[in-house]
């Protein structure tokens, strides 16, 4: 048999596998209909669910006692923190009142050591968050420390607690890498405040706990200059803050009637006072935690059983979050090169580049530059893949890995668009005034910076129940810097 025709059969072979695995990765119209309709009924169980239920795998709904929203002319200056993914941040905020604040940040990448040490402890973390404000302060407003007046801060806390009041919640569970023990079950406020006071910094007061999720919400809120506003002559309101990122969540606004899970006579106080509405953390990543309608292929399951540090949970975020779409390819490519059909001049696993057998080794960065790669002979693709993998690809291998790269980055985006038709379906929002039009403020390197995330989004969101005349009135809205100046207006209203 002739080379050419040994070389077309072989790339035939691998061809058809890998359309059959992008063929995994489709979401269907009724499949974007079953999940929207199952993201409902999780919201609706997941705000009458009681919270000692230790069982209780579905959505957590955590109100956050926010209950009013910024309209962009508050004004003051505060300090914000925020523990994210492998940062941690400080800032001050100045609110100018018009929309517009000026903001001045440190950003601290957190020790390995904080990271992947079992044996870390909370006191070990927290000391680090205050020396590091403590840094921050000396830097950018030394006049505070020195004469010691009083500022409000809010703390960007981005993993599942348990929110007991705006300014406490006590860990339920780390996610994004943490592994320290001891925090679980303790008030991470409480924490903050002790090792700040420790470090000589009595004069903050931590006034309000934020998810980044929360912070974004608030953030867009504030910014938006379409708040309330005629544009275009329709009113355009802000109604949801969301993060696809690292991580993946949302928050939006619900009626506190709605919020079962409230004491009886918390939820009559805070009617009576003439609250009507909360801000809920749905904490979405727990999304079908069950498996009981998400899409699951064998890498899927492969990625939560061996390679992630909370099996069984985040389950959503594990098939639409930055930090595992790399993983999903990085484990394609493992299982096709077991089955003999790429990367031949490898004898065995043992003799792969390191990088490719590696966990979490290939970033979503990289997918992003195969994702809209029209070079000749996709050579912007075999650059990213030798630089990231140190991997040589044929011109045929790199076909299908751009194809693959695709089926990963559409399904993610198809996923993302579940919770936001959900939450626009429940709350009715689109139908709240005649022609009226929202936004929502997103905020994460993926849905920044990913190519055409946003736009297969809203594709996605036209195929959901709310169909193309609601994603028409849908704005998908980059909100910046959501953590920081969103954490210091849940301080304003403290």
């Amino acid at each position: 048999m002739s080379f050419d025709k040994v070389h077309q059969e072989t790339h035939g072979r691998l061809s058809k596998a890998v359309d059959d695995v992008c063929e995994e990765f489709v979401l269907s119209p009724e499949k974007m209909h079953e999940l929207t309709n199952f993201f409902i009924e999780s919201m609706e169980k997941g705000l009458g669910q009681a919270k000692e239920d230790a069982d209780y795998r579905g959505l957590p709904m955590i109100p956050t006692y926010v209950t009013g929203l910024p309209n962009g002319t508050e004004s003051g200056m505060l300090l914000a923190a925020d523990l994210g993914g492998t940062n941690f941040r400080v800032c001050s905020v100045e609110l100018k009142g018009n929309h517009k604040f000026s903001l001045l940040q440190m950003k601290s990448k957190i020790p390995e050591e904080l990271l992947e040490d079992e044996t870390v402890t909370s006191d070990a973390l927290f000391t680090y968050l205050a020396r590091r404000t403590l840094a921050f302060l000396n830097k950018y407003h030394p006049e505070y420390l020195q004469n010691g007046e009083k500022l409000k801060m809010g703390f960007t806390f981005s993993y599942p607690v348990n929110q007991t009041s705006l300014s406490s919640g006590t860990l339920i569970r780390w996610t994004k890498g943490f592994k320290i023990k001891d925090t679980l079950g303790k008030d991470v406020v409480k924490l903050y405040q002790k090792h700040l006071d420790d470090q000589g910094m009595s004069m903050i007061r931590v006034v309000a706990l934020a998810n980044d999720t929360v912070g974004t919400f608030l953030s867009h809120c504030y910014c938006s200059e379409n708040n309330g506003s005629l544009t275009s002559g329709e009113i355009v309101e802000p109604v949801m803050g969301c993060i696809f990122g690292t991580g993946t969540n949302g928050a939006y606004l619900e009626k506190i009637e709605n919020v079962k899970k409230l004491p009886d006579e918390q939820r009559a106080e805070l009617l009576q006072s003439g609250k009507t509405h909360m801000v809920i953390n749905t904490e979405w990543g727990s999304f079908d935690n069950d498996l009981k309608h998400l899409p699951t292929t064998r890498y899927d399951i492969d990625i939560d059983q061996k390679f992630s540090s909370n099996p069984g949970f985040h389950l959503f975020e594990k098939r639409v979050s930055g930090m595992f779409l790399g993983e999903i390819l990085r484990n394609v490519l493992l299982d096709l090169f077991r089955r003999g059909l790429i990367f031949g001049q490898y004898t065995s696993e043992d003799h792969l580049p390191h990088r490719l057998t590696t966990a979490f080794e290939l970033s979503s960065e990289v997918l992003s530059h195969i994702e809209i790669d029209d070079s000749s002979q996709l050579r912007e693709t075999e650059l990213s893949i030798l630089q990231s993998l140190r991997l040589p690809t044929t011109y045929d291998e790199r076909i299908e890995i751009q194809k693959l790269v695709r089926a990963i980055s559409r399904r993610s985006a198809y996923l993302a668009a579940v919770p936001i038709a959900a939450i626009l379906t429940k709350t009715g929002v689109l139908n709240k005034r005649y022609h009226g039009e929202v936004e929502i403020g997103c905020d994460g390197s993926v849905v920044e910076y990913y190519p055409g995330f946003r736009s297969m989004i809203r594709h996605a969101l036209a195929l959901s129940p709310i169909g193309p005349e609601g994603e028409r009135k849908t704005h998908l809205c980059i909100a910046k810097d959501g953590s920081g100046v969103g954490a210091a207006l849940c301080a304003l209203v403290a």
